[in-house]
């Protein structure tokens, strides 16, 4: 079945290393082997007040994962812009950290673009090598004409191969025809919404980095491609 996800303020989350089910193959803890046997020469019910006092005053314990969202930057994508992902889960847990941190790229550099900011703090928490030089790059040619995006784009067709290296290659299309171009300065559009466009298709190469991040490190797009018709 597929779902739609509508980004516009967002913090990317992911469960940052999956159990790390990349290099371990188990992840339980042991039996317990504790009994319940009543000891000697103690009132039970005074043992079980005890024991009800401890469960009231125990502080909750904190939630691994939720402390590794908490570190993940915010990324704002503005009230006039939004990414939509279609078909965001496979049911494998892998593969949806994988597609989620996926998410992170594009959001990454779409929020950049229309805070006109190349240093974005999300860029160099999802991205990483080639892929994030290639990124600035068009980030700094849209600052520099002061050119920002409104409207919606539309990621669909992902598709995520995951290699026994710590990578993993994720292809999806991305259908432009509903953004807008618009001057940052004066808000006059300079290139309207282009109903007849072309997806472009994008090939991508994942690594999952030291902090539990499924990093784009790698990617290329081909516009027109019949994947995505």
């Amino acid at each position: 079945m597929s779902s739609v996800r509508r980004v516009r303020r967002t913090t990317a989350t992911v469960s940052a290393v999956v159990c790390a089910a990349l290099v371990l193959g188990a992840c339980g803890g042991g039996d317990d082997d504790s009994t319940d046997d009543a000891i000697p020469g103690v009132d039970q019910s005074e043992a079980e007040n005890d024991d009800e006092d401890d469960t009231d005053t125990e502080a909750p314990e904190e939630d691994a994962d939720d402390d590794a969202d908490a570190d993940r930057p915010e990324i704002d994508l503005g009230d006039d812009f939004e990414n939509v992902y279609e078909d965001d889960e496979t049911g494998d847990e892998v593969k949806d950290a994988i597609l989620r941190d996926s998410r992170g790229y594009f959001d990454a550099v779409d929020a950049a673009i229309n805070h006109q900011d190349t240093e974005y703090p999300a860029l160099n928490y999802y991205i990483a090598g080639d892929a994030l030089v290639s990124s600035i790059k068009l980030i700094g040619s849209m600052v520099d004409s002061g050119t920002v995006q409104t409207g919606q784009a539309r990621i669909f067709g992902r598709d995520v191969t995951v290699f026994e290296d710590g990578a993993a290659a994720v292809s999806f299309c991305r259908d432009f025809s509903e953004v807008t171009d618009v001057d940052h300065a004066t808000g006059e559009v300079t290139s309207a919404a282009d109903a007849s466009a072309e997806a472009t298709i994008y090939y991508t190469r994942v690594e999952l980095n030291d902090q539990g991040v499924w990093q784009t490190v790698e990617e290329r797009g081909e516009r027109g491609a019949a994947e995505c018709n």
